[in-house]
């Protein structure tokens, strides 16, 4: 848990206002309910001056998840976003996003997604290490693992294709001991993304859903310390937590820690 963190009482979370959320999902990413109007509604009656719908997108290398494509990212999602854009038109900003892992060597792919979408979110669920394909939930905690982790997030930041790196300290879900070179290696990948201006997520689902495995206190420390651009997403997979308790309270936090919070992301 971050320490100094609490959850608000009520009247202090009904002060709170939050002006964006580009992390939320969609029904067809498979474990997701509900279309982009219905988040694009969620985010109008919540307030939000912008909303991004950022559904799972199977990378290059393809995914065991029953993920969105690049066919049905044409065929299906796009025209949701056409349909809100019309119905809501001068109510709210609505960008088209998707979150995706990054896999060195395949930067066209990315480059392709990108002549149809706003923006990408680098959501790292797995990575290489020793050629092989590894789960960043659920295999290694060792130093070699998460530092071959961070260094995919940091290369996938380098290419300047990516506006946010979303719960970047995921790999620490299974609570390792941290080394003095998992440090450095998370501190490179923070500064990358301060140097290029990628922002960082602190993510509400690491608490809604994940019993506060991350968000960490050495993802704030870095992003205090590289003054790094940051936001507080909802990660929602329901339109009816995209400002809950804890996306509101998380938001407060990061305020009060002092940590240089945008609304709005790179190019947008």
């Amino acid at each position: 848990m971050l320490k100094d963190f609490e959850l608000l009482p009520q009247p202090e979370l009904c002060k709170i206002k939050i002006k964006s959320n580009y992390h939320t999902h969609n029904y067809l990413c498979g474990h997701a309910c509900g279309t982009v109007r219905d988040y694009v509604a969620a985010a109008v009656e919540n307030g939000l001056e912008a909303i991004g719908i950022s559904d799972h997108c199977i990378p290059p290398t393809g995914s065991c998840e029953p993920y969105m494509t690049p066919q049905s990212m044409i065929t299906k999602y796009l025209p949701q976003f056409d349909a809100a854009r019309r119905e809501f038109c001068g109510r709210i900003e609505i960008f088209s996003g998707a979150e995706i892992e990054y896999f060195e060597g395949h930067d066209g792919y990315y480059g392709d997604l990108l002549k149809n979408l706003d923006y990408l979110v680098l959501g790292q669920h797995e990575y290489i290490y020793r050629g092989a394909r590894m789960n960043s939930f659920w295999d290694g905690t060792d130093e070699a693992n998460v530092c071959a982790y961070f260094d995919n997030v940091r290369k996938g930041i380098e290419t300047g294709m990516f506006a946010l790196v979303a719960h970047p300290d995921v790999i620490f879900y299974r609570r390792p001991v941290l080394s003095d070179g998992m440090v450095a290696a998370f501190d490179r990948t923070v500064a990358a993304a301060a140097r290029y201006g990628v922002a960082i997520e602190f993510n509400a689902n690491g608490i809604r859903n994940h019993r506060f495995n991350y968000p960490t206190d050495l993802l704030a420390e870095l992003c205090a310390a590289h003054d790094a651009p940051v936001v507080v997403s909802a990660d929602c997979h329901s339109p009816d937590v995209l400002c809950d308790k804890y996306t509101l309270s998380l938001y407060g936090y990061a305020v009060k820690r002092g940590l240089r919070v945008v609304d709005r992301l790179k190019n947008l």
